[in-house]
């Protein structure tokens, strides 16, 4: 998975629900059950302050763990 700056942006000017689907999707592809997460708006204004404040090495220990997970997963 490529997670850099330009992308980060574009999943940032996604709507709630938008956001919220990728999200979700993620979370099933790298082994885990979205329905266990239950996630509401409260969580995604927090989610988006989160990434906001991510460095690019953030990003690029996130995108390590997520390709760590999607292969345990499979």
């Amino acid at each position: 998975m490529q997670i850099d700056r330009q992308s980060l942006e574009k999943l940032l000017s996604l709507n709630d629900r938008q956001l919220k689907n990728v999200i979700n999707k993620l979370a099933a592809d790298s082994g885990i059950d979205p329905a266990t997460f239950n996630i509401n708006v409260s969580d995604i204004q927090s989610i988006r302050q989160a990434l906001s404040g991510a460095t690019d090495s953030d990003l690029a220990r996130v995108a390590e763990m997520y390709e760590q997970n999607k292969k345990k997963g499979k």
